[in-house]
């Protein structure tokens, strides 16, 4: 009997898989506290390093811009937002290059999203400060400030109110000042994760429960 080793040569993580987004339906990009992003070719099961970080980055999220609209062929999207521990979000293109950090937040940026339109940015943190910002990185707004981390953060359908995290609570909050803002208890335990579904309006939250 013989045994045939042989090592991968492909680049894979060191460490924890922090976060994951889609570019198509058979490319993946994925960010680990190997400060790595590596994208994934699911259908010829190839992978490839898109950039080495600065050590100090830690990524925490990860989320395309939206792509683009009205097109029937799918086209992919060539930028991403990433956030990081240390307080910052960085603008990275598709082949790697940081394009832009920002000073978000104190302590971890938690969250980022792209609204459907790709017109404005909203970023959450350990400092509990929910934050719109326009698509260049700079800051429009800040919506709210609760006295807990906020952990996850979600667009409305139509861009106009944005849901967020509040230990076991949901809030939904418009854009607009002055508008009715709903809270309901969603969990028993803290709520880590929310997403709002644009086709058909339902919201999908996951807690420590």
């Amino acid at each position: 009997m013989r045994l045939k080793i042989s090592l991968s040569k492909e680049p894979k993580h060191q460490e924890l898989v922090s976060c994951v987004g889609w570019t198509t339906a058979e490319e993946l990009y994925s960010c680990s506290d190997d400060h790595q992003i590596v994208k994934w070719n699911l259908l010829t099961s190839e992978t490839s390093l898109i950039v080495k970080l600065p050590d100090d980055i830690y990524p925490i999220d990860l989320h395309w811009f939206p792509k683009s609209l009205g097109i029937k062929k799918q086209t992919q999207a060539e930028s991403f937002v990433l956030t990081s521990s240390d307080g910052k979000f960085h603008l990275i293109s598709k082949l790697g290059r940081v394009e832009k950090s920002v000073e978000a937040h104190c302590g971890a940026v938690l969250a980022g999203r792209w609204n459907y339109e790709g017109t404005a940015l909203v970023t959450v943190g350990e400092d509990g400060q929910v934050k719109i910002w326009s698509k260049t990185g700079m800051l429009r707004s800040t919506l709210a400030q609760q006295g807990t981390p906020v952990y996850s953060v979600a667009w409305g359908p139509d861009s106009e109110k944005v849901l967020y995290t509040a230990g076991k609570q949901l809030i939904i909050k418009p854009l607009q000042p002055n508008a009715k803002v709903l809270q309901w208890k969603a969990h028993d335990g803290i709520i880590l994760k929310v997403d709002w579904n644009s086709v058909n309006d339902l919201i999908l939250s996951a807690g420590e429960d």
